[in-house]
């Protein structure tokens, strides 16, 4: 007897463990998202050089990104200036993607994490502390490789996927302006021209050449962007500027030819429309002429026709010598012997 209870009760504790394993696995556990557009702007530091993007959800909890051309942070606070973080006894982040593709730095930190791989978790360590979550202080640091760096600025969208509570919340990050941004961060303020001291030619420094980046002639509103002659990178960047500018005047420029192609056909469907109206009650008009034409020629064809048979009857009296009063309409047909008659007025 004690045997069977005893398997009853290991029977149902399984049981119970397999319903708590499941539920914690449970793909339609609650998520929420919270989207980041370009709307928000970089708040960029160019003399510290950093720059961050903040957003708020609906339960009044901020989450900053932090980029300073060697990591990414997120910081989570309850104010808006971040001075006030959130602490969190449990921080795990999901995961990190670009357009849908896990990015290469933190797939890294996932396989070089002590204990497991399938998510980052707080307590736990990464290898050269590439990753780090602190709970306390309610952050996220992943430093970045060429790579990564190379995915945030040719990228759309960014998805940092964390679960501070037990709810699940994707921060969705558009950073279309990511580039633009590091351009703006990065770029170096005009030379200060001091006075020197005089020295040898030889022993002078090589002034760096300075070289610009401009628009074609038709586009002259754009500003031209300076770059070192000598410096690779800093040309493209500069040229890259220029392109997008030009570009937006391109679709600028197209989105108004069709608008006013598009303006053009509806006044000359218009114009087409008051034409026709106009054929039309011009044919209208002849129609009703041509009407009224007939039906004259159809009325004094009847009247001759009546005149002619009232003739024959009134010239059998008239022959006669006798008159009758409905003749007397057409008494310039009778004899010159027939009279009209005052009696027949």
């Amino acid at each position: 007897m004690f045997k069977q209870l005893f398997s009853s009760f290991l029977v149902l504790c399984l049981l119970s463990f397999n319903v708590f394993a499941k539920s914690s696995d449970d793909p339609f556990a609650k998520k929420d998202t919270l989207n980041i557009g370009k709307d928000i702007a970089w708040d960029i530091d160019k003399k510290a050089v950093h720059a961050t993007k903040s957003a708020s959800d609906k339960n009044g909890n901020f989450y900053h990104l932090y980029f300073d051309n060697k990591k990414l942070k997120l910081s989570i606070s309850t104010d808006a200036k971040g001075a006030s973080p959130k602490k969190f006894n449990q921080l795990e982040i999901k995961d990190v993607s670009i357009d849908g593709k896990q990015v290469s730095i933190f797939k890294w930190c996932l396989n070089n994490q002590e204990r497991h791989k399938r998510f980052l978790q707080q307590g736990l360590k990464v290898k050269n502390g590439v990753c780090t979550i602190n709970g306390s202080a309610g952050d996220f640091t992943m430093r970045l490789n060429g790579d990564a760096l190379a995915s945030l600025k040719s990228g759309s969208r960014m998805t940092i996927m964390l679960k501070p509570f037990r709810t699940q919340l994707e921060l969705k990050y558009d950073i279309s302006d990511f580039k633009d941004m590091v351009l703006v961060l990065n770029e170096k303020p005009a030379p200060v021209v001091v006075p020197v001291a005089v020295t040898k030619k030889s022993d002078a420094p090589k002034k760096a050449r300075k070289c610009w980046a401009g628009a074609p002639p038709q586009y002259n509103k754009i500003k031209s962007v300076e770059y070192d002659c000598d410096d690779a990178s800093a040309k493209l960047d500069a040229e890259t500027w220029v392109t997008r500018l030009v570009n937006k005047e391109k679709e600028k420029e197209t989105k108004q030819a069709v608008e006013k192609e598009k303006q053009r056909k509806i006044a000359e469907e218009k114009k087409q429309q008051e034409l026709a109206a106009k054929l039309k009650q011009e044919e209208l008009i002849q129609v009703e002429a041509a009407a009224i034409a007939a039906s004259q020629a159809k009325q004094a064809e009847i009247g001759g026709e009546i005149t002619a048979k009232m003739l024959k009857v009134c010239e059998k009296y008239w022959d006669k010598g006798e008159h009758r009063c409905y003749c007397q309409k057409y008494i310039e047909h009778a004899p010159k012997s027939i009279q009209a008659s005052s009696t027949c007025d």
